[in-house]
């Protein structure tokens, strides 16, 4: 079989020997593919820089605090096995060399989040520039948690404060009802207790990793007095993008939870609605309109080329042998089409029957899964029957502007499936 460790995420690391080959190792075993970082170490890179205090000397320490201190964005890890109590600003801290297993679900959690905050702010700014700017966050506005798993006393404790509070609690005991849930509104977070049985902690790792609705969710973990952490407990923690320790203390963990989620509430990406101009939406579809997509790609691709990040289009057509498609059929796509989609995706109309939908930080064979995931679904739907969707993926490369993206994703050839 290839070796395809060089598809690995990058990552480079200030230590000398002998710590360094032992990080190295371990970094390799969990999926990286790390290096040695040469000194003076870059600050201007795209892979996160490791540095482990207990090696470095202090020139290094102190030149990373600088760099912190003057806003450099590269991603710092802190590997501080002594305990020493160093912070540097925006750096996360490992206080064990065993947590280092759990750092590729860690920054994967930041890359999440970062990206979903990229994508709210530019598509303000793409609104902005339209004319037609968007609503502010509405302070009284009440946020809506969904619970991954099954329920368990400290859930039960949670849900009755939050909701106290204006925070509603809605659990899903299996990923289809979590789905279920998601295309029927919008929660601002989900919530996991990660002290819960080890089973369910397995799933839930399993939902937010499947490529779906959920890995676009911000994920809020709770813990309360796990002494010994499983492997399941450490990657529900790596997966959590905040984590809110109870540790006896019920009040302040429900006062942490509520910050959270009104924060996430204020940051979740604008979406279509009847109400905005119709510079934004269509009104058919009740997707967002042509106009706005091909404004906002270059906003997306300037993002993406920033963040040394992939960025990929699905083109959908919905075709009759018959005569001209109906508004109802283009309707009908896109009510099956917008389930599958993260908050991050953005999906316009194009014309009858035709579709674009921009994925961020999505690589070409995830567009293709979700491509054949949205065939799947028109094809057992009832009012499609005797229509014909044909899909098309492409990833955006270095040549390409916007203009020349969109229109290699609007021509052929295409991949097609019968409706049923």
């Amino acid at each position: 079989m290839s070796d395809l460790s060089y598809m690995d995420p990058p990552i480079e690391v200030a230590a000398t020997s002998p710590r360094l080959e032992m990080i190295l190792q371990r970094l390799r075993t969990s999926g990286m593919r790390p290096r040695a970082a040469i000194e003076p170490v870059e600050f201007f890179e795209p892979a996160p820089l490791l540095i482990d205090l207990q090696s470095v000397g202090r020139q290094t320490i102190e030149r990373c605090a600088r760099a912190c201190m003057m806003g450099l964005k590269r991603q710092l890890i802190i590997l501080d096995a002594d305990d020493t109590g160093l912070a540097l600003t925006d750096a996360m801290t490992l206080h064990r060399d065993g947590d280092l297993s759990l750092l590729p679900g860690k920054l994967e959690a930041i890359a999440r989040r970062a990206a979903r905050a990229k994508e709210v702010e530019i598509r303000r700014e793409t609104a902005i520039a339209m004319g037609a700017p968007l609503p502010n966050a509405d302070p009284d506005a009440t946020p809506d948690l969904l619970y991954l798993g099954n329920g368990s006393p400290l859930f039960l404790s949670l849900q009755g404060a939050l909701k106290s509070r204006g925070i509603g609690v809605t659990a899903a005991l299996s990923q289809r009802t979590a789905e279920d849930y998601l295309s029927q509104r919008r929660f601002a977070a989900a919530l996991v207790d990660i002290s819960a049985n080890a089973a369910d902690a397995s799933s839930f790792i399993d939902w937010v990793q499947t490529g779906g609705q959920l890995t676009s969710l911000p994920v809020i973990g709770v813990i309360d007095r796990v002494s010994t952490l499983t492997a399941e407990h450490s990657s529900n923690i790596a997966a959590s993008a905040e984590i809110v320790a109870v540790d006896g203390n019920l009040p302040a963990a429900i006062d942490r939870i509520e910050y959270l989620a009104r924060r996430c509430l204020a940051e979740m990406p604008p979406v279509p609605d009847p109400s905005l101009s119709s510079k934004i939406s269509d009104l058919v579809t009740g997707l967002f309109s042509r106009s706005f997509l091909e404004a906002h790609l270059v906003r997306q691709m300037a993002a993406a080329e920033d963040r040394k990040s992939p960025l990929s289009l699905i083109t959908l057509k919905l075709t009759s042998e018959t005569g001209p498609l109906s508004p109802a059929a283009s309707r009908s796509l896109s009510q099956r089409l917008t389930p599958l989609l993260r908050e991050t995706d953005c999906a316009a109309a194009f014309g009858a029957g035709t579709i674009v939908v921009s994925l961020p930080s999505t690589p070409y064979r995830g567009g293709v899964r979700l491509a054949e995931r949205i065939a799947e679904r028109v094809a057992r739907t009832a009012d499609l029957s005797g229509l014909t969707l044909s899909w098309r993926v492409v990833e955006r490369r270095a040549y390409h502007t916007p203009k020349t993206l969109l229109g290699a994703g609007l021509t052929g050839p295409y991949s097609k499936i019968e409706a049923a």
